[in-house]
This record gives structure tokens, C-alpha cells and sequence, in this order.
């Protein structure tokens, strides 16, 4: 069976910052167990914080961990939901950073992470910090996953408009993130797929130059998902490149549209 992910992936460094302290992971793969074989594929951003090369080595021990034990926890598929597996994979993440932060060189350090599990039509969302998931299409730009951020309370409150989010003093103060704590709590989600849905990972470095209205059109417009991540990325270092940039751009194949699912679920009630 041939895997229906079109993948595409950037890794940059900006225009501003010395070092790199974001790390990605990009991987699609068919899915084999005794229910028969699915397309597949585990995709993750994580934007490091921390004195010296801690963001760095924050961001990568994350990164490493949960895809090790997700791709561990999936050979136990259906036993053990995809959900029940995110969790678990981010739970040993967080606690590979929070104990290696024990080491006086790496005090403080700390890591965003924003994760999907592709399963054939389903997408499972684990997500803390303020890295960003999207699922852009011809119709809508859908911001799937929620800031963890001082300024989206604000939003959240009516204080201040999205708009007044993206120049505010206080917008790179973040209220969840990864290893700080041992018992960090991400968002888990899931989500149906359908034809014509782009997922779309990144760090702030990206969303937090380009507005979304130009990242989404930058995906639709592009021929493929590698071009797309390509044209983000020198787009974002047009604007400036102050923070490093990482996106993954997943454009699933072979799925239903979403109106033959709306015509079908209206027959069922009718009848």
C-alpha cells in the first residue's frame, strides 16, 4: 500500500539569533497491524528556551524522546488508543528534560512541543507552549491548537484583540511549557481529516512574523509542501528573521471530501 502523506519540512536559523534552539521531527511511514496496513506519519516542532545551549538541548531531548516512544507505543495498536499514546510519549518527554535540567549547566532550560499523529483520516494533537498547529484549506485557516501564552489570556478575556496579541510587550512570556515542572499537562486532541486539508506545524518564529492569512495563502498557492515550507521560510527572514524558523507542512491523499461526509450524515438522519 502506498503511504498518502505528502510531507515537507524547514529548519532555519533566522536572520537575528547565533544558534538554532528549535528541533523538528518529519517522518511518514505505512502502519502495519493485524486490522491491515494504514497510512501513517508522527510530525513535531519543539522551540527550546534557556540559558546558553540549554533551548537547544531541551528542544532535541524532547523531540527524541516522544518519537522514540511513540513509534514504541504503536506496535501496541488498537490495545492502547493513539491518544493514551501521545500521552504517555509526553509525559516520558517531560520528564527527560525536567531531570536533565538537574545538571547546573542546563538549569532553566525548558521546551516548547506541538506533535500530530497521523492515522489514515484522524489526527491526534499533543501540544504545550506556543508553537502552532493549522489545518488550512480552500475554505477556512483553522488554528487547531491554543496558544499557552500571557498574551492569548489576554485575547481570551476581551483585554486585547488578536491583532494587539502580535506587537504586545508581553508576547513571548509563556504560561505552559515543557519540563519546568514534573508534571506538565499538554492539550490532546483529535481531529477528522478531509480532501484538501493542509496540516501545518511551526514554531512562533514563523507565526509570530507572518500573519496567518499569508501563511495560508503561501500553502494553497504552492505546488507542493516542500515549496511551501521553502517559501514561508524566506518569507519570515523578508520580514525581519528574528527567531529561528521550523515548519512541517502534511498534506494527506485519498480521503473523503467534506461535503460527500455532510451528504451522508444528512441521508442517515432522513432516513
Amino acid at each position: 500500500m502506498k503511504n498518502h502523506l505528502e510531507t515537507g519540512c524547514a529548519w532555519d536559523t533566522g536572520l537575528l539569533r547565533k544558534f538554532n534552539e528549535d528541533s523538528i521531527f518529519c517522518a511518514s511511514f505505512d502502519l502495519k497491524t493485524h486490522n491491515g496496513v494504514m497510512s501513517a506519519g508522527l510530525f513535531a516542532v519543539a522551540d527550546g528556551m534557556g540559558g546558553h545551549n540549554a533551548g537547544e538541548v531541551a528542544s532535541d531531548l524532547a523531540i527524541r524522546t516522544f518519537h522514540s516512544e511513540v513509534i514504541s507505543g504503536l506496535l501496541d495498536l488498537p490495545a492502547t488508543p493513539p491518544m493514551e499514546i501521545l500521552a504517555e510519549a509526553f509525559k516520558m518527554a517531560n520528564s527527560a528534560v525536567f531531570y536533565a535540567a538537574g545538571d547546573r549547566s542546563l538549569q532553566g532550560m525548558g521546551t516548547t512541543l506541538t506533535a500530530a499523529l497521523v492515522l489514515n483520516q484522524d489526527m491526534y494533537l499533543a501540544h504545550i507552549g506556543d508553537s502552532r498547529c493549522y489545518i488550512i484549506n480552500s475554505r477556512e485557516t483553522l488554528h487547531v491548537s491554543s496558544d499557552h501564552s500571557v498574551v492569548q489570556q489576554l485575547v481570551d478575556e476581551g483585554v486585547i484583540t488578536p491583532e494587539e496579541a502580535r506587537s504586545h510587550p508581553r508576547r513571548n512570556e509563556i504560561t505552559r511549557v515543557l519540563g519546568y515542572s514534573a508534571d506538565a499537562q499538554p492539550d490532546l486532541l483529535q481531529v477528522k481529516l478531509y480532501a484538501g486539508d493542509n496540516i501545518l506545524l511551526c514554531s512562533d518564529g514563523l507565526c509570530g512574523v507572518l500573519e496567518d492569512s499569508k501563511i495560508a495563502r503561501t500553502v494553497l498557492e504552492s505546488a507542493d509542501p516542500q515549496q511551501a515550507c521553502a517559501e514561508l521560510t524566506a518569507q519570515a527572514n523578508l520580514a525581519g528573521g528574528p527567531d529561528n524558523i521550523s515548519v512541517i507542512i502534511v498534506r494527506p491523499g485519498n480521503l473523503p471530501s467534506w461535503q460527500a461526509m455532510i451528504a451522508a450524515q444528512t441521508s442517515v438522519r432522513k432516513a
